[in-house]
C-alpha cells in the first residue's frame, strides 16, 4: 500500500490523472467520432490508404518536433507555476526539421504506397499538417504542461481532434464526389485553426532571440528525438506496414480495429501525462521515486488485463457501428485483447527508461519492436492475411515489454540507496 506522502493516493498526481482522464474521455469520444465518420466517409479502400499515409506522417511528425516539446517540459517544469517563454531555440529547431522532413515524406509515401494512387497534393496537405504545424501546437502545449497545467495542454492537443471531427461529420453529411480531397483540405484547415488558437495563448521567444541549440542542447536533442520516434514507431507504423503487405480493404480493417484498441488504453496516457512534471522534476534533482514507478506500472499492467475480456464483449457493437463495408473488424479487435496488456506496459515502461536515463536503451527497445513487427508481419501475413499483421503487432509490443522491464529491473536494482528510508532511487545519467 502506498503512503499518502508519496502522492499518489488522493495525492496532486492521483487528482491529476482523474482530470486528466476526463479530458481523455472527451478525447476517446472524439477519436470514435472521427474514426467511425472517416471509415464511412471513406470506405475501406480509402481508409486503408488514408490510414497508411498519416501513420507515417504521425511517425515522422514525432522527429519533426526532434525532442523540443520534452525539452520545453522539462525547462517550464523547473520552474512550475510561471509563465515562462519558449526556448530561443525551439521554434527555428521544429520549423527547419518540419520542412525537411516534409520534402522527403511525399516521395516516400509515392514510392512506398502506388496501391493508394494518392496525389502529391494529398500528401503534401497532410504532410503539411502532421510535420510543421502539429509538431508547433505540440510544442505549445508542451509549455503548459511543464508549468502545471496538463488539463489544458491536453485540450489543446484535443482541438484539432474535434474540429477534424466537425469536417468529417460534413463531409458525410455532404456527400461529395471526392471524399477523400474535401477531408483533406479539412483537415488542413483544422490544424491551422487550432495552432492559431493555441498560438495566441502562448509566451513565444521574439523571432530576435531565435539560436539554433548549442552542441550539449543538440546531444539531449537528439536524444528526446529518438526516444519521441521510437514511441510512436509501434503505435503508428502498424498502419503503414499493413498497407503495404495488405492492401485494400484488408488495411482498412486491421487500421479501424488498430485505432479502437489504441482508444483503450487513453488513461493509462492519461496517468503518464500527470506524472511526468514530478518525475521529470526529481530525475533532474538526480532521485527517482521507486515506489511510484512501480504502482505505475502495476496499474497499467491491470488495467490491461481488465479492459482485454471487454473487447471481445464489445464485438457485437463494434460490427454494428462500423456497418456492412467493415465485416470482420470486430473479430479483428477481439484479437487485439492480447495486445492491450502490453500496449499499456510498453506506454509507462517507455517513459520510466526515459526518466531513469535510459534513452538509447528506450530507443533501442522500441526500434527492436518495429523490425520485430515488420519481420513478423513479412512472414505471418502471406500465410493468415489480417490476423497475421494482429500476431505480429503482438509479438511487437510484448518483445519490448520484456526488454523495457528487465532493463528499468536491472537499473533499479543497481542504483537504489539503502540509506533512503522512503525506497527512492538516485537516478544514473549514463546510458
Amino acid at each position: 500500500m502506498l503512503s499518502l506522502s508519496e502522492g499518489w493516493i488522493m495525492g496532486p498526481i492521483a487528482r491529476t490523472t482523474l482530470k486528466t482522464t476526463a479530458v481523455f474521455g472527451l478525447r476517446l469520444v472524439v477519436q470514435a467520432a472521427t474514426l467511425l465518420l472517416v471509415a464511412h466517409a471513406l470506405g475501406p479502400d480509402a481508409y486503408g490508404a488514408f490510414a497508411g499515409v498519416i501513420g507515417l506522417a504521425v511517425f515522422l511528425g514525432s522527429l519533426a518536433g526532434f525532442g523540443m516539446p520534452l525539452l520545453q517540459l522539462r525547462a517550464s517544469a523547473a520552474v512550475p507555476g510561471e509563465n515562462q517563454e519558449a526556448l530561443p531555440y525551439a521554434f527555428p529547431v521544429v520549423l527547419l526539421s518540419g520542412f525537411s522532413l516534409l520534402g522527403i515524406y511525399v516521395p516516400l509515401c509515392l514510392y512506398l504506397f502506388p496501391s493508394a494512387r494518392l496525389g502529391a497534393g494529398f500528401l503534401l496537405a497532410f504532410g503539411f499538417s502532421e510535420l510543421v504545424v502539429q509538431p508547433l501546437l505540440v510544442l505549445f502545449a508542451s509549455m503548459r504542461h511543464g508549468a502545471g497545467e496538463v488539463v489544458k495542454s491536453q485540450l489543446l492537443q484535443v482541438m484539432p481532434l474535434v474540429l477534424r471531427t466537425a469536417a468529417a461529420g460534413a463531409v458525410v453529411l455532404l456527400a461529395p464526389a471526392s471524399p477523400l480531397l474535401w477531408y483533406c483540405m479539412a483537415y488542413l484547415v483544422a490544424t491551422l485553426v487550432a495552432f492559431t488558437v493555441a498560438w495566441n495563448g502562448s509566451a513565444v521567444a521574439g523571432f530576435r532571440s531565435w539560436r539554433l541549440p548549442r552542441s550539449a542542447e543538440w546531444r539531449l536533442a537528439f536524444g528526446f528525438a529518438a526516444a519521441e520516434v521510437s514511441r510512436n514507431g509501434p503505435t503508428e507504423l502498424d498502419k503503414s506496414v499493413a498497407m503495404r503487405f495488405l492492401g485494400g480493404s484488408d488495411a482498412g480493417l486491421y487500421a479501424a480495429g488498430s485505432r479502437i484498441v489504441a482508444a483503450f488504453v487513453l488513461p493509462v496516457m492519461a496517468m503518464v501525462v500527470s506524472s511526468l512534471p514530478r518525475l521529470f522534476r526529481e530525475a533532474d534533482g538526480k532521485r527517482v521515486p521507486v515506489r511510484l514507478i512501480a504502482a505505475m506500472l502495476a496499474s497499467s499492467c491491470i488495467y490491461g488485463v481488465v479492459m482485454a475480456p471487454l473487447l471481445c464483449l464489445g464485438v457485437p457493437w463494434i460490427d454494428g457501428l462500423f456497418g456492412a463495408d467493415y465485416v470482420g473488424v470486430g473479430d479483428i479487435v477481439a484479437a487485439m485483447g492480447i495486445v492491450v496488456p502490453g500496449l499499456a506496459m510498453r506506454l509507462v515502461s517507455g517513459y520510466v527508461l526515459m526518466v531513469l536515463g535510459r534513452v538509447w536503451w528506450r530507443v533501442s527497445v522500441e526500434f527492436f519492436g518495429v523490425f520485430l513487427m515488420a519481420f513478423s508481419g513479412y512472414f505471418l501475413i502471406p500465410e493468415t492475411g489480417v490476423m497475421g499483421m494482429v500476431h505480429a503487432l503482438a509479438f511487437s509490443e510484448w518483445g519490448m515489454v520484456f526488454c523495457s522491464l528487465l532493463v528499468i529491473s536491472i537499473d533499479l536494482f543497481k542504483v537504489r540507496d539503502p540509506r533512503d528510508e522512503r525506497l527512492m532511487g538516485r537516478r544514473s545519467d549514463g546510458n
